[in-house]
């Protein structure tokens, strides 16, 4: 039996380092599906009632459904983006803004618990709209707030923004220092354990430029910014 061909150690290594990055997303993209199941099985729940006991004007009931209508949208929206965690997915194109728009969208929310704010420069109005493979430029985006973040020295804020001249590339950029934990709002620091405490492997540049290189983008990084130029 002839056994067919492995993918190579440097594929494997892509890979891993696209997990790593995924991994902490994760959290965010749950809270996403989990939001609007809630408030939409609670709407359900009110809607029968009212109905069942004659109380509920056919107006009000259709205000009601349009509501559920709009939950399920969103949660429409959030499932497809787990077509990231799809291997087999086909490479799709998106403008850079639209990307580092949902870079911005979901590591947010678990870094603003820590002290650190993601912002998009200028409201994301001068980040470029060149197309690029979403995938990708995603992982690298969302590897680079992360690897800042995590940095000793953990910055307030860091900000995604457009590289003077370069039409397809962003830059990741630290700025300021982060409070200490949540120990300023009287809170334990141990309530949000650093990745690695969860047992994620650290994220360095070298391994996000091998991740780049793999998919035939570049990166760079020095202290405080990472720069990411689309293939």
């Amino acid at each position: 039996m002839t056994m067919p061909d492995l993918p190579s150690s440097s594929a494997w290594i892509a890979l891993g380092v696209q997990h790593a990055v995924l991994a902490r997303a994760m959290p965010a993209v749950r809270h996403d599906l989990a939001a609007p199941l809630s408030v939409m099985r609670m709407g359900t729940t009110v809607l029968k009632r009212r109905l069942a006991d004659g109380e509920l004007p056919p107006a009000q009931a259709v205000e009601r459904v349009e509501q559920l209508e709009t939950h399920l949208a969103s949660l429409t929206d959030s499932a497809r983006r787990l077509r990231h965690w799809d291997l087999q997915a086909p490479p799709a194109s998106a403008p850079l803004r639209a990307t580092a728009q949902l870079a911005q969208q979901w590591a947010q929310p678990l870094l603003a618990l820590r002290g650190l704010a993601v912002e998009l420069a200028d409201g994301g109005d001068t980040l470029p709209d060149t197309p690029a493979a979403q995938h990708l430029l995603l992982c690298l985006l969302l590897g680079a707030v992360h690897l800042l973040a995590e940095a000793p020295a953990a910055p307030a804020c860091i900000r995604i923004g457009p590289v003077p001249g370069q039409a397809n590339a962003l830059r990741v950029q630290a700025e300021g220092l982060a409070h200490r934990g949540l120990a300023h709002q009287g809170l334990a620091e141990q309530s949000l354990p650093a990745p690695q405490a969860q047992g994620m492997p650290p994220l360095d540049g070298a391994a996000l430029q091998h991740l780049a290189r793999h998919g035939g983008a570049d990166l760079r990084w020095g202290d405080g910014w990472v720069e990411v130029t689309a293939p």
